[in-house]
């Protein structure tokens, strides 16, 4: 006869961090429901979600964001160790890339909204505030759930020592990517527009560069806080890579798309190249 072996217990602290996640994502996910249905919170002007473009697009954010609660609930709970290891790293490395930044643009982004914001803006001022809020909100607690999770399941990332090997071309193209990633972002961060994206674009210069020199020394020192860098570095070039190619494209934009489309792809590189690598299990 077996004896039934209960489920390990969640701590609390870890129950805190996944439920102040969902917590983090409520204003947002209210905004994007009273849009789509054909409310006016927040709206100075209803027209600006009055199309099929906007629908879209607050359909893909919203939907996002409720990806974000499903995975801070797999991060937490047994079950989510049973999810096959893809469908757990793609979502939250993506969004690594949306909301590493922010949490890192957030002095520039508080500066900002500081400001006076201009009355013919279709979003009322407090919008801007409770969505860059939950943004920097879901950026830290949910990576730090993910670090948790991580550190259950993936234990020998952190004990163990890199993978022999090089590379590769993809490496040496993602490292290229990302140059040409911090050239173009340090350019526009000169341009014109607001503090906080000048700020975005400094902090994705600097993650794209820092994902470069950790792939090229991966072999040397420790592996994991390489890995770390790489992460955020690619997450940041293919997630703002993509976000940006979405926008160009629905906007008629066309200037930045081939740094952008570089970005990208590169981001995607790195990632590929630095996984190669990984520690086995003993």
């Amino acid at each position: 006869m077996t004896a039934a072996v209960s489920a390990p217990k969640i701590s609390s602290s870890r129950l805190i961090v996944c439920y102040a996640a969902i917590l983090g994502t409520l204003p947002y996910l209210t905004l994007k429901a009273s849009w789509v249905t054909g409310g006016s919170l927040g709206l100075r002007d209803p027209s600006f979600v009055d199309s099929q473009l906007m629908l879209f697009a607050n359909l893909l954010t919203g939907g996002m964001d409720v990806v974000a609660v499903i995975l801070a609930l797999a991060f937490t709970y047994s079950w989510g160790r049973r999810i096959p290891a893809p469908l757990v790293l793609f979502p939250i490395w993506i969004g690594t890339g949306l909301l590493a930044p922010i949490v890192l643009n957030l002095p520039v982004i508080v500066a900002d909204l500081m400001k006076p914001q201009l009355a013919e803006l279709p979003l009322e001022n407090w919008v801007w505030a409770v969505v860059y809020g939950g943004f920097a909100w879901q950026g830290i607690l949910l990576l730090t759930a993910f670090v948790l999770y991580a550190r259950d399941r993936w234990w020998f990332v952190v004990t163990g020592t890199v993978r022999p090997g090089t590379i590769g071309v993809a490496g040496l193209l993602g490292i290229t990517a990302a140059l040409v990633s911090a050239i173009g972002h340090s350019i526009w961060a000169f341009g014109s527009g607001g503090m906080s994206a000048r700020g975005q674009d400094v902090v994705i210069a600097v993650l794209s560069v820092l994902a470069a020199i950790a792939l090229a020394t991966v072999a040397r020192g420790r592996f994991w806080p390489r890995l770390v860098l790489v992460w955020t570095g690619a997450g940041a070039m293919a997630g703002s890579g993509a976000w940006g190619l979405f926008g160009a494209f629905t906007m008629g934009s066309g200037g930045q798309v081939p740094v952008l489309a570089v970005q990208a792809i590169g981001g995607v590189l790195l990632m590929t190249s630095v996984l190669r690598r990984l520690p086995h299990a003993a």
